[in-house]
């Protein structure tokens, strides 16, 4: 049987494990409406560390990778409109279509995605050299985009979605905590857009640094300035109508409730599970505020994402820090995505 390189995750005896570069038996099709693609391109996630240290849920046995793009190789008997050949990316949270959340159109709260779906997290996904997904899942990309840039897509429609529920406008204060590889994906995604203000808080130099490259008005350490204080300053008393909370723990929470202005829209993106924090309920009903989560994109958000790289609106070539070949994707990538000095690891298997 033939064989190719894979980064396949094994749980350890308590939580966590360990990600391993090994030889796997090249995947079949084996339904009628599953595709064989070849894989050109695999971004590295948070997640993808989060899985090894415990953080966040996996299956065992199971190859990682779940920004990936690539091209059509097979296709089961029942898929009439791919061709061999064609360029895909994937949406790797596969829904079902027929609960009631995916018809009232919350498609990103699919009741059998919940069960464990995902593509590189439950099941097999982009590190390696081939993977097979139902045609569901799969948007089809127009000839002349780049496969490493359309590895960008699915945390792009992420950053889309979460834009689109913050309801942006253009006399905003907009504020986004946390200048992490989503935080900064987001912050370039708002940046299009016309507002007042963009202002970034983020405690380290390096993502604080490319967060202005990225567009940030401003920068606001809180470690060495009060976050209230500079705000206030910035915003000339106005505080901020959107706050992103691209970090997600109990601090950062808390944070955006001492700056958000009457009427503010705070969106939870960043996830902790174990992340609890206070607040008033008055300070919510009294001055109108909202608080939303943001979870993953919706079908339009893929579109969406898959145009701004298309047509070069947004600067694909200032998220993408490196490229590395799959077998290097531990020795090189991780250890980058460690160090915290970088947006997206692309890995070229």
């Amino acid at each position: 049987m033939e064989k190719m390189l894979a980064a396949v995750f094994h749980k350890g005896d308590t939580q966590g494990g360990d990600i391993i570069l090994e030889e796997v038996e090249l995947p079949r099709i084996t339904k009628s409406d599953h595709v064989l693609l070849e894989i050109k391109a695999c971004g590295i996630c948070g997640t993808d560390l989060k899985i090894m240290e415990g953080g966040h849920p996996a299956n065992d046995n199971t190859i990682l990778g779940h920004e990936f793009a690539g091209i059509v190789r097979e296709v089961g008997e029942s898929v009439q409109d791919l061709e061999i050949g064609d360029k895909v990316v994937a949406d790797p949270n596969e829904k079902c279509g027929y609960c009631i959340n995916c018809r009232r159109g919350l498609s990103s709260l699919c009741e059998y995605m919940a069960t464990g779906t995902t593509f590189g997290i439950f099941q097999n996904g982009g590190f390696a050299k081939y993977c097979v997904v139902p045609r569901s899942v799969l948007f089809k990309l127009p000839e002349n985009i780049d496969l490493t840039a359309a590895a960008l897509v699915e945390p792009l429609s992420c950053a889309i979605h979460c834009h689109n529920l913050a309801d942006v406008k253009e006399p905003d204060n907009v504020v986004v905590i946390g200048a992490g590889p989503m935080g900064l994906i987001i912050q370039s995604v708002i940046s299009m857009h016309p507002i007042k203000r963009l202002i970034c808080i983020e405690i380290d130099n390096w993502r604080g640094q490319k967060a202005l490259e990225l567009g940030a008005d401003h920068l606001i350490n809180p470690e060495s300035q009060d976050v209230k204080s500079e705000i206030t300053r910035i915003t000339e008393r106005g505080m901020a109508d959107v706050i992103i909370d691209a970090v997600g723990i109990s601090d950062t929470f808390e944070m955006a409730t001492k700056i958000w202005a009457p009427g503010a829209r705070l969106i939870c993106f960043g996830q902790d599970y174990n992340a609890e924090a206070k607040i008033k309920p008055n300070d919510i009903v009294r001055y109108q505020r909202k608080i939303m989560g943001s979870y993953i994109g919706y079908p339009e958000d893929f579109l969406d994402a898959i145009e701004l790289i298309v047509n070069k609106a947004i600067k694909v070539n200032k998220l993408i820090t490196a490229t590395i070949p799959l077998d290097e994707v531990l020795s090189s990538g991780f250890k980058i995505m460690k160090e915290r000095k970088c947006v997206k690891i692309i890995a070229l298997p």
